[in-house]
């Protein structure tokens, strides 16, 4: 069999430590719409790839797995916007709402005009916009 099926991306899981704090955050913060909520696990309408949040404690029992402590960096959730204004902008709503910054605007020499912003669950979040054509090697 093929592994073409595995490109039909659905979802992205976020694992968090408390639920209830992180709906909060996505909800009440971040203004995404509740889709379902069960126990251990939420998530939320996007005009993509689905947006789930799974409780740390939940899925290693639920799998059996042993919970070990998250270190460093894992994975990035990255948003693309239209225009370099658009990403000055997300960066100053997102801080008067108190997000962690983790890097204010900044253009890249890939052309890219960033910002990064954690959840309280140290999860990583860019967004981004093109200001040129994308660099390749």
């Amino acid at each position: 069999m093929s592994l073409a099926p595995l490109r039909n991306l659905t979802d992205i899981g976020l694992f968090v430590a408390d639920l209830e704090r992180a709906m909060a955050f996505y909800g009440e913060t971040l203004g995404f719409e509740l889709k379902r909520h069960d126990f251990g696990f939420a998530e939320f309408h996007t005009s993509g790839v689905g947006l789930a949040l799974w409780e740390v404690s939940n899925v290693t029992e639920a799998l059996a797995l042993a919970e070990t402590p998250r270190q460093g960096l894992s994975a990035m959730v990255a948003v693309r916007v239209e225009t370099a204004d658009a990403v000055d902008a997300l960066h100053d709503e997102l801080a008067s709402k108190g997000v962690r910054i983790v890097q204010p605007p900044t253009t890249h020499p890939w052309n890219a005009r960033t910002t990064y912003f954690s959840d309280p669950d140290d999860n990583l979040w860019e967004i981004y916009a093109w200001v040129g054509a994308p660099r390749t090697i």
